[in-house]
């Protein structure tokens, strides 16, 4: 039994270290050797402007002013605001806009996905571009993404998104882990093709979109629809959208575990990408990036409980030879464990407006115990077959563009 739970405890702390570290650090040594060529061409094809908008009126005329300044031809710019359903002043305020060129669709609350489905139905031009509320835009943000659409191969682009954010708490812990993030987006991109997308900036080829259902998580299932159907996803890093990031860790939760409700789901739809030898490079990057991501709260729990229970056999053991075995790291691994625990709890609870690193690394710690707690929650309601179309905004209004 002893060398059975070893066994488990090991390979759950070998797949935590290789989703947090070593995948990353696979794809730093194989960036060198696959860059890609990019293929640019200056061009102003026509381009829709989809933002998806539900109870928008703190921020939507922010955005919309920030979208008539883009460096874009006018003329080659149609910039649409789907309502999902809002019972606020947004449709009024955007109704304000329509002398400047702006058109309000308005629709029953059915969720973003279907929003974004019935506007590229009716959509005119060649490119699509997917924006948020709360997303303010660098004045070139759409010329950097359209460039991209030269090379015939690529169906979908995706922008850079950099938070702003106030303090050491949420905004900070999420802007850090979206570094890593965005380091990852990179060199996939290069090596094959991105895997999603964030919704608050990226672009579709108009021929190349594909309807999903409405319990699909666009950011991800589109990108990945678009791969399955022979086409590269890429990362533009010069097309930055900006955002506030969380205020608190309670409003990143409940918003955590609705994106990844909706991405477990989206994966679990899209498997057949996971299959190497059909789809090669790309699907090791979808099992690394995130089916073995999903799957940490299981390696988690899994690592834990034989950490527990070997832990017990060395309190009774009678064997000596047993006893000096188990004894011989386990209580250290368990003391670091509950005091790196405490401390990220500790780091939560004192929140402070400047932090030095140590408390910067145990808000971050604090950041990936919340976000695989979401992602547990995450599959329990997947497994009880939960679907989440619906959504709520609850981050602050952006504060402009760059």
């Amino acid at each position: 039994m002893p060398a059975l739970l070893e066994w488990v405890l090991w390979v759950c702390v070998s797949m935590v270290l290789l989703v947090v570290a070593g995948y990353p650090a696979l794809l730093a040594l194989a960036w060198p050797f696959a860059q890609r060529r990019r293929v640019f061409a200056a061009s102003e094809p026509y381009v829709t402007l989809v933002i998806a908008a539900y109870n928008e009126e703190q921020r939507i005329g922010a955005k919309l002013e920030n979208c008539l300044a883009l460096d874009y031809a006018r003329e080659r710019l149609k910039i649409v605001v789907a309502s999902d359903g809002s019972t606020d002043r947004t449709d009024q305020i955007v109704e304000s806009y329509r002398h400047r060129g702006v058109d309000l669709v308005c629709f029953p609350r059915t969720g973003k996905t279907g929003v974004q489905n019935h506007v590229v139905a009716a959509a005119r031009g060649e490119i699509l571009v997917f924006s948020d509320a709360n997303a303010m835009y660098r004045r070139d943000a759409i010329r950097k993404l359209v460039r991209n659409f030269t090379d015939p191969r690529v169906g979908c682009v995706c922008g850079q998104l950099v938070y702003s954010f106030d303090g050491e708490g949420a905004g900070a812990a999420e802007s850090a882990y979206w570094s890593y993030e965005k380091f990852m987006k990179q060199r996939e991109s290069d090596l094959s093709s991105a895997i999603g997308v964030n919704g608050s900036i990226y672009a579709v080829r108009r021929s190349d979109y594909v309807v999903l259902d409405a319990d699909m998580i666009s950011d991800l299932v589109l990108p990945l629809a678009i791969v399955r159907n022979g086409k590269r996803v890429v990362y533009e890093s010069e097309a930055i959208s900006v955002e506030q990031g969380s205020t608190d860790y309670s409003m990143e939760f409940r918003r955590k575990v609705r994106i990844l409700t909706r991405s477990i789901r989206g994966l679990l739809r899209m498997r057949a990408l996971l299959n190497p030898f059909r789809y090669g490079m790309f699907a090791v990057q979808l099992i690394m990036h995130k089916l073995l991501r999903f799957l940490t709260p299981v390696f988690l729990l899994a690592g834990a409980v034989a950490l527990t229970w070997l832990a017990v056999l060395e309190h009774f053991a009678s064997d000596h030879q047993l006893h000096g075995f188990l004894g011989s790291y386990r209580q250290w691994f368990v003391a670091a464990t509950l005091v790196a625990i405490l401390a990220a709890l500790v780091a939560r609870l004192r929140r402070r407006k400047h932090a030095n690193i140590v408390v910067r690394v145990f808000n971050l710690g604090y950041y990936y115990l919340m976000v695989n707690c979401a992602l547990a929650l995450a599959w329990l309601k997947v497994l009880r077959g939960q679907r989440m179309i619906l959504w709520v905004p609850e981050r602050a209004p952006g504060k402009g563009p760059l």
